[in-house]
């Protein structure tokens, strides 16, 4: 069976310090990489036209992302594909590892909404405690 590592990745600061972490870990381990960008649809509340508007603005905001995750991967020899997922971001990160029989999830302690003195976000704590996977956590 061949080995699969996630990286959640926003497009927040974090973003690239996640990705070169998890193309380490993907070489070191010879594992396919798999990306994960989340648009969390939980607090749309306008009419489906507007919302539908919303998505694709984010959408192709992670676009930018995905282009450079996709060059650092070939750069590194990775195997790499990446999917924007809709919905609740833990859910749908959990779903997606397990779903594909992930080994490891690697993610930033704090994503696009980090609060100052945090030390972990709230995506990153739920999925350490309920993934069924290793998970790594970059700073």
């Amino acid at each position: 069976m061949n080995k699969k590592i996630l990286v959640a990745l926003d497009d927040s600061d974090y973003a690239k310090n996640v990705m070169n972490q998890a193309l380490e870990l993907a070489r070191s381990y010879q594992a396919e990489l798999l990306g994960v960008s989340v648009i969390d649809t939980r607090y749309l509340v306008g009419s489906d036209e507007s919302n539908q508007y919303l998505i694709g603005i984010w959408k192709a905001s992670y676009q930018a992302l995905i282009d450079e995750c996709v060059k650092l991967a070939k750069k590194s020899n990775v195997n790499y594909i990446h999917e924007i997922l809709e919905g609740n971001p833990s859910e749908e990160i959990l779903k997606h590892a397990e779903k594909n029989n992930v080994e490891i999830i690697v993610m930033g302690s704090l994503g696009k909404t980090a609060a100052a003195g945090i030390a972990i976000g709230s995506v990153t704590q739920t999925i350490s405690a309920l993934s069924k996977c290793s998970v790594f956590i970059v700073k």
